[in-house]
């Protein structure tokens, strides 16, 4: 007799948890139903029902059962039912919800978005998929966050019926457990009774095997053993108490693995002949598969090749294991191709390829050539002999330790790479050729990531000196074609960051074999050097990439030119700061091109090279940039002028103070006087006094302007020839000059 006792109800403090919360979620429904959000209603309610899930779950996650009238927490109920627990457990029920989970007090927006989807129509919340799925990853509702605070679970009707359809919960129970560990012999009368009587209905032998699918699933060994179990119980349901066999009841079980995967059937017939899947003193996967008619193994060959778009190995093994004999297969397999011929699968374009393959498969399929008579003999004795080596102990710890040496795992990579090598130099087939170069760049990839630069070196001129000469003609289909393909593969790929990533603290050594690595490679690195390059931060690796870039000289200059047309804004700032770095061989026209640029990023990384450059033809072509261009592409051109730091743009702004027209170009000889000033130093002020002095009698208020820019750019620099200056500006100067000067250097000694 099994114990019919009611659980014990909630303890006081737990009861009383549960029924705040309920008042909380009530209140809270009832405002979001009634007021839009923000509502100050809608926001008290939400803020006291937050503060009473965060209350509950202060120490443990929060766990409801729902029922059609109440509410159970932790499988409890309330000494006393409450019309609120009921209110609650109708709203949630009538949404389908089983159970609600609160790991946490979240917030109000989780609060809302939930009460948002209780509160509206059943109907509706059922056509959108039900509220598990709405909010679920799937449903798009929710975040993960909101996921992770409230767990909605939702009644699995599916699973419900199947399980109502199948009988007595109890038995049903019982049964499952006993396929589940393969103590199925022990079910009892009920349970033996219950089996034979879904033995003999092929549609409950399904829903079981489903419902036993479901408890197992993601474990495909576990569920290939339940499987098992559920044929040797169905096999002994399916024998009378004389011992004779239920011809309709075993061609049910049949009928049910022709459903199955090919690699689940596969991995089923390899249990044949152990003790587990023997049932009554039978082999019970033997009996059932000698109930198999063709056309349910013509139906579980023609899904397999449908489902999988093709026949695969764990199919053709199948395949041999139901049908062993050779004229029988050939016939089945004929039979199942002009059958399949016939249905939509058939009509396909590629039908007949898929079928060329899986008749050639299904009707020659054989492991022997995989585990030959003699080395299958071989293989038996290999235990023997291992017993007696581990009993012999005539070998002296040095020759142990040299002979594990040339199996370890450096050892073994060493040949492995060996080979490759050997075979770049001995094929001599080109497609052949090209297989072996595929694999010998994912290598090249593999030992850079790792480090390894010796060995990627060896394989890169392993390739290298199949590669034709920079000027020779090369053919398709060739070796030299292949090489060339493979080492542009080599120079665009990850091969090369990686090996680039050495060069923060592989030290000299690495440094000279990245150096190495690159030549090898050629001009076609330019562009992923460039790249890199552009990314780091690291003056000492930016050194050596640009110095590997120089050494490619004209050719590597040709190949960052070719960025500086790149649709991608990002390659031309990359262009235009690689050019920076070669300095004084920015030509005047590329660097008029980078000026004249429509992104800002780009035109800052010019005017740098200009700065760098520090000769006056480059000033000049910025001066002319300043006249030809748009009010547009000035305005941003001054902004990246006035955004520049280096020292060295003291001499571009003293040309532009000297040779732009002030009247013209106000607002770029404006600029020039404020970057003296904040660049400052002793050089900066000589132009800076030009400024301060220069001006017209006829343009009072632009002198004006000019002249106070340049006295608080004099001020600003605070070294002492600038104060000089201002001094002498207020004794000597014009009148107009004094005044200006003034007030700067009143700031300056704290006058009012």
């Amino acid at each position: 007799m099994s114990d019919a006792r009611s659980p014990e109800p909630l303890d006081p403090q737990r009861a009383a948890h549960l029924l705040e919360f309920a008042r909380g979620c009530g209140v809270a429904a009832r405002a979001v139903s009634l007021y839009p959000a923000g509502h100050p209603s809608v926001t008290e309610a939400l803020t006291r029902l937050t503060a009473s899930a965060g209350s509950v779950t202060a120490a443990e996650p929060f766990h409801l059962t729902v029922l059609p009238d109440g509410l159970l927490l932790d499988g409890r109920s309330p000494s006393k039912p409450d019309p609120v627990l009921q209110e609650l457990a109708h709203m949630l029920h009538q949404h389908g919800m089983s159970g609600l989970v609160l790991h946490d007090g979240g917030d109000a927006t989780t609060w809302h978005s939930l009460l948002s989807l209780l509160t509206r129509p059943v109907e509706e919340i059922r056509e959108a998929g039900g509220l598990g799925h709405l909010w679920s990853e799937r449903g798009g509702l929710t975040t993960p966050q909101q996921r992770r605070t409230l767990e909605v679970r939702q009644l699995d009707y599916e699973r419900l019926l199947r399980r109502q359809a199948l009988g007595d919960p109890a038995t049903l129970e019982e049964l499952f457990t006993g396929l589940g560990t393969g103590r199925s012999g022990d079910l009892g009368t009920e349970g033996a009774s219950a089996m034979r009587d879904i033995v003999g209905d092929p549609a409950k032998l399904e829903l079981l095997a489903a419902e036993l699918s479901e408890r197992v699933a993601g474990d495909s060994g576990a569920q290939v053993d339940a499987l098992m179990h559920l044929v040797c119980a169905g096999t002994e349901a399916a024998t009378d108490a004389q011992g004779e066999p239920d011809t309709d009841r075993l061609a049910n079980l049949a009928k049910l693995l022709a459903g199955q995967s090919a690699e689940t059937v596969a991995d089923l017939l390899r249990q044949r002949g152990r003790p587990d899947a023997m049932a009554g003193g039978r082999d019970a996967i033997e009996t059932v598969t000698e109930h198999l008619a063709p056309d349910d193994i013509l139906g579980f060959v023609s899904e397999s090749i449908v489902a999988d778009g093709g026949a695969s190995h764990r199919l053709a093994e199948a395949f041999q294991a139901l049908v062993p004999g050779v004229d029988e297969r050939r016939q089945l397999v004929s039979r199942a191709g002009r059958q399949m011929a016939e249905s939509p699968f058939g009509q396909t374009e590629t039908f007949s390829e898929i079928w060329q393959r899986a008749e050639t498969l299904l009707t020659s399929y054989d492991d022997q050539p995989y585990v030959h008579e003699e080395y299958a003999q071989e293989l038996n004795l290999a235990k023997t002999q291992a017993i007696e080596v581990e009993h012999t102990n005539d070998d002296p710890a040095e020759r142990v330790a040299s002979w594990l040496a040339t199996v370890d795992d450096p050892a073994l990579r060493s040949l492995d790479l060996q080979l490759l090598l050997d075979l770049l130099v001995l094929e001599r087939d080109p497609h052949r050729w090209r297989d072996i170069a595929d694999t010998t760049c994912v290598h090249v990839e593999e030992l850079t990531l790792s480090g390894d630069l010796p060995w990627a070196l060896r394989l890169v001129d392993g390739l290298a000196e199949h590669r034709p000469e920079e000027e020779a003609t090369t053919e398709a289909d060739t070796v030299p074609a292949f090489a060339s393909a493979a080492m542009d593969r080599l120079a665009t790929g990850p091969a090369l960051r990686h090996a680039l990533a050495q060069l923060r603290n592989g030290g000299d050594t690495a440094t000279a074999q990245v150096r190495r690595l690159c030549d090898t490679l050629g001009p076609a690195i330019v562009t992923s050097l460039s790249e890199v390059m552009a990314a780091e931060r690291d003056a000492r690796v930016r050194r050596s990439i640009r110095d590997i870039l120089i050494s490619f000289g004209a050719r590597g200059r040709d190949a960052i030119r070719q960025l500086l047309d790149a649709p991608d804004w990002e390659a031309r700032q990359t262009a235009a700061f690689l050019l920076r770095e070669f300095g004084d061989d920015v030509g005047l026209e590329d660097l008029k091109r980078l000026l004249n640029d429509t992104e800002p990023l780009v035109q800052r990384e010019a005017i740098r090279a200009t700065v760098k450059v520090g000769d006056e033809r480059a000033y000049q072509t910025l001066a002319d940039v300043f006249a030809e261009v748009t009010p547009q592409l000035r305005t941003t051109l001054i902004q990246q002028l006035a955004a520049q730091r280096d020292e060295r743009a003291i001499p571009l702004c003293r040309y532009l103070l000297t040779h732009l027209d002030h009247r013209a170009r106000q607002d770029v000889y404006l600029a020039a006087i404020q970057l003296l000033g904040t660049l400052g130093g002793e050089p900066a002020v000589e132009p800076l006094r030009h400024a301060l002095y220069r001006g017209e009698w006829w343009a009072p208020r632009r002198t004006r302007m000019l002249r106070e820019a340049a006295a608080q750019a004099l001020r600003r620099t605070r070294t002492p020839t600038a104060v000089q200056t201002l001094r002498d500006a207020v004794a000597q100067g014009p009148r107009a000059v004094r005044a200006v000067a003034r007030a700067q250097l009143a700031q300056i000694e704290g006058r009012p």
